[in-house]
């Protein structure tokens, strides 16, 4: 079985605290249980971009790569595992205009049933391109979202994350819920690893550090 890709969208300006989290947790799962997920940096081009921390992040696949990968389900050992686990968007300071290509390929995706999950200003792309018109979602603020002049205003609802037929949304300010929903999309941990790892990010109580150790030990001998 080959691992399955969590593809996230690098671009200038991307917000750094938004995607850290997650490519922390990509990486602590697979080297917990190997094989399981890989994570790629896909752009619309192969350019170098600079975070909005200044980070330099190069693309190592083009968009196109991504209904190609969503196409090549291997079933060949009778498990017909998703080869695309989700695209994340990450926030930036850039989706007024543009990104055309990326709205392309969102939808080719959803019509695969690929999640898509969008933080900050991912959220405002994602309006300005009609796709949260009929979905529930959330983002930095309605007022923000009713910039962009669509029509799905009625949708909007107050809260750290919000998914819907396909589509998960986000407030800049809750990455770490965020996260666990990816976490929980992609099934990238064991619900109980992702609530407790939530849970512990959220309050910083010690209770849920121990149910952390408790569950991520439990998973790794299982």
């Amino acid at each position: 079985m080959q691992p399955s890709t969590i593809a996230l969208y690098v671009t200038e300006t991307m917000a750094d605290w938004e995607y850290a989290y997650l490519t922390t947790q990509i990486a602590q799962a697979e080297e917990a249980k190997p094989g399981r997920f890989k994570l790629m940096f896909v752009g619309d081009g192969l350019d170098e971009v600079k975070s909005l921390g200044g980070l330099p992040v190069r693309p190592t696949a083009d968009l196109a790569e991504l209904v190609l990968l969503a196409d090549s389900t291997d079933n060949t050992d009778g498990n017909a595992d998703q080869p695309l686990a989700a695209l994340v968007i990450p926030g930036g300071n850039r989706y007024d205009a543009g990104h055309e290509r990326l709205l392309e390929t969102v939808a080719k995706l959803l019509d695969r049933s690929v999640p898509v999950a969008a933080i900050c200003g991912a959220t405002y792309l994602m309006a300005r391109g009609g796709l949260l018109d009929n979905r529930k979602h959330t983002s930095n603020a309605a007022v923000y979202l009713d910039m962009s002049g669509y029509a799905g205003g009625d949708n909007y609802v107050a809260a750290p994350v919000v998914t819907d037929q396909g589509i998960t949304t986000a407030s800049g300010i809750h990455p770490v819920a965020f996260t666990a929903e990816v976490m929980r999309l992609t099934g990238l941990y064991p619900e109980r690893i992702t609530n407790a790892w939530e849970q512990l990010n959220l309050t910083g109580e010690e209770m849920h550090f121990y149910e952390l150790m408790e569950a991520t030990n439990a998973w790794q001998k299982a």
